[in-house]
C-alpha cells in the first residue's frame, strides 16, 4: 500500500487553516467597516447579488484549495451576517430558500436506500447514533450557555439539537468520496430528520413556561396609546 505523504497533507491543512482564519477574522472585519459594499450596485436585488457572487466565490475559493465547497458558502456566510444589510439580504433569501430548499430533499431522498434501514442492527445503530448527536449538542451548547440559566441553557441546547442540511450535505460529500457506504449514508440522513423531528416539541415545552424577557414588563405596564399621544401633543404645544 501506498504511504501517507505527510508533507502534502501538511500543506493542504496549512492551506486550510489560513483560508479559514483569513475569511473568518479578515472578512468580518471588512464587512464590519465596509458593508456598504453590499449596495453597491445600482440594482433592485441588492445586497442579494453582491452576497450570492461573495457565496459562489468563496465557496470555487474553497473547492480549488482542497475544501469542501461548503466551507467557503459557510464562511461567506457568517461574514455577510455581520453586514447591517443582513435582515434585508435573510428577507431577499426567503423566496429562494423555498424554491431550492425543495430539490434538495429530494434529491437527497433519491440517493437514500431504504432497504440499507431494514435490519434490526442498523436501527439499533440509528438509535444510538440519534441519542448521542442530540446528547451532544444538548449538553456541549448547554453548557457553554450555562451562565444564562438553566432554563435558557437547556433551551439553547435543544435549539442546536436539529442537524438538518449542512449533516445531510457532510453525508453526501463523504458519500460521493467514497468514504460512506450506502448504510452509513442512510443512517447519518435518517439521524439528521430525526433530530430536526425530535427538538420542535421539547423546545416548546421548554418555552411555554419561560419567563418573559427583561423589558416585556415595562412595555406592558407602560402608558396607553392615548397617553403617549397626548404627550406628544403637549410637547408639540410647548415647543410651538
Amino acid at each position: 500500500t501506498k504511504g501517507i505523504d505527510w508533507a502534502h497533507l501538511g500543506f493542504v491543512l496549512l492551506q486550510a487553516v489560513g483560508f479559514v482564519v483569513i475569511v473568518a477574522l479578515v472578512g468580518t472585519r471588512i464587512i464590519q467597516k465596509r458593508s456598504s459594499v453590499l449596495d453597491a450596485p445600482i440594482n433592485p436585488l441588492s445586497p442579494l447579488t453582491m452576497s450570492l457572487a461573495g457565496c459562489l466565490g468563496l465557496a470555487a475559493l474553497s473547492a480549488r484549495i482542497g475544501l469542501a465547497a461548503i466551507i467557503g458558502a459557510f464562511l461567506a456566510g457568517m461574514v455577510v451576517a455581520e453586514s447591517e444589510q443582513r435582515h434585508a439580504l435573510e428577507k431577499q433569501m426567503q423566496p429562494l430558500l423555498a424554491f431550492l430548499t425543495p430539490f434538495f430533499f429530494v434529491v437527497t431522498g433519491m440517493n437514500v436506500s431504504l432497504s440499507a434501514l431494514s435490519g434490526w442492527q442498523t436501527l439499533l445503530s440509528l438509535a444510538i447514533i440519534t441519542v448521542l448527536a442530540t446528547a451532544g449538542k444538548w449538553i456541549g451548547c448547554g453548557f457553554a450557555a450555562r451562565s444564562l440559566g438553566a432554563r435558557s441553557a437547556a433551551i439553547i441546547g435543544v435549539g442546536m439539537v436539529p442537524r438538518g442540511e449542512v449533516g445531510i450535505i457532510v453525508a453526501s460529500l463523504g458519500r460521493g468520496a467514497g468514504i460512506f457506504n450506502d448504510t452509513i449514508y442512510a443512517l447519518i440522513v435518517a439521524m439528521s430528520l430525526l433530530t430536526s423531528i425530535i427538538a420542535p416539541p421539547i423546545l416548546t415545552h421548554l418555552l411555554k413556561n419561560a419567563p418573559p424577557p427583561e423589558g416585556a414588563e415595562a412595555e406592558t405596564v407602560g402608558p396607553d396609546d392615548e397617553d403617549v399621544s397626548l404627550l406628544y401633543d403637549v410637547e408639540e404645544t410647548g415647543h410651538s
